[in-house]
């Protein structure tokens, strides 16, 4: 059966590629242990999807059939729960600077009998901002139960007064904002979180395993030993060792789309042109962790090029905070990224459905780092593999 094997070739490079992944538990980990559980693990964490109940607690300084009617429709809005109602401001503070309470409400002494002389009394909201999303949860709903009862009790006031119910409702609310929202109208967190965390585990995954498969043949002094197996070709060397890897990383990448829309995730594009654009972000991975090789020539370095490259990707790829504001060299380090193109591609032909060409420009950015990083590392890795000088350095 051994003697069947090719000894020299493509063939040849990747069946020997196959057995030095067997035999190593790292690559045996990133390739095939650490995918499914992180996939899984973000899967789980995030499969809420939508904040619901937040705690909240209440002082209630006017103890009226209003401020009871705030309180209860506060804690029936989707976001807020009424954790509990404070006797005094410092205890709705130390609620609030514990982390007990996500919010803390202040409705004021005289509120009902200021809304029936006509005044406008505050009540005063404090949120821990320090959690942006489930201050802006609190913030949203809590506006949104304050807007509908002053216009449900301007209803009534006008109606009191003699007005019919048709007019009432106008005057209470003269300009209607009629709001559309076609992407993610369910503002769910499941579709944009998992969505862009999946595919930024799995970048990571790619380029640390590129390195260590090109970096450890000069490491561990088997560059010319890879190259005589190839037949003395190093696009063959090159091309073939990448060949299992970078369909084992394909295959998960289909997985993971596959379950983001089993799960749950719209998928209002071209299902196609999405696994096209996952192939090319591997292959853009792979090709970029080429070319740290072979520009190092040192696995460590190479190694700690990766991990700065790929650990601070998700900071600057536009998806917590948007590319348009910041500032110059952030927004030229996100373009450096193929991960901040593949996210767009990404949203783009799921949560949008835009048309295929309105994501052919970040296609065509994974194919400029696929041909820059790849043909640069194509030119460099030969002159690393017989050069004895870049071999043994770890």
């Amino acid at each position: 059966m051994k003697s069947s094997l090719p000894r020299t070739g493509f063939l040849a490079v990747m069946f020997r590629e196959i057995g030095r992944i067997a035999r190593n538990r790292l690559l045996i980990m990133v390739l095939f242990i650490l995918p499914p559980l992180a996939f899984l693990f973000i899967a789980w964490f995030f499969s809420e999807g939508v904040l619901r109940n937040l705690p909240m607690v209440v002082l209630d300084q006017d103890h009226s059939a209003l401020s009871r009617e705030i309180t209860r429709a506060m804690d029936a809005s989707p976001g807020i729960r009424i954790d509990h109602v404070v006797n005094h401001v410092e205890e709705g503070r130390e609620a609030l600077l514990s982390g007990e309470a996500y919010g803390f409400l202040i409705l004021p002494k005289n509120m009902e009998k200021d809304i029936w002389q006509g005044l406008a009394p505050r009540t005063i909201l404090y949120v821990n901002n320090t959690y942006m999303i489930s201050a802006s949860m609190i913030m949203k709903d809590a506006t949104m139960v304050m807007q509908s009862l002053s216009a449900d009790r301007q209803i009534r006031q006008q109606m009191f007064h003699g007005a019919m119910s048709e007019a009432a409702m106008a005057q209470a609310s003269p300009i209607r904002v009629d709001v559309h929202v076609p992407f993610n109208p369910y503002a769910n967190y499941f579709y944009f979180l998992a969505a862009t965390l999946l595919p930024t585990l799995l970048h990571m995954f790619v380029i640390t395993s590129a390195i260590y498969a090109f970096g450890s043949e000069l490491a561990h002094s088997t560059a010319s030993q890879w190259l005589k197996t190839a037949g003395g070709r190093p696009w063959i060397a090159i091309t073939a060792k990448m060949a299992p890897y970078t369909l084992v990383f394909c295959l998960w990448g289909l997985l993971m789309n596959a379950s983001l829309f089993r799960i749950g995730v719209p998928m209002e594009g071209n299902a196609p042109f999405i696994r096209m654009g996952t192939s090319s972000m591997i292959l853009a991975y792979q090709c970029i962790a080429l070319f740290l090789v072979a520009l190092c020539a040192n696995l460590r370095l190479a190694l700690n090029l990766a991990a700065f490259y790929a650990s601070t990707a998700f900071a600057f790829v536009g998806v917590t905070f948007p590319a348009m504001g910041m500032p110059t060299i952030a927004r030229i380090w996100g373009d450096l990224l193929p991960l901040t193109h593949y996210l767009r591609l990404f949203v783009d032909q799921t949560l949008r459905g835009a048309p295929v060409e309105a994501s052919m420009d970040a296609f065509g950015c994974l194919w400029l780092f696929i041909l820059l990083a790849g043909g640069t590392g194509f030119f460099l890795m030969p002159r690393r593999m017989i050069d004895p000088d870049c071999w043994g350095r770890t």
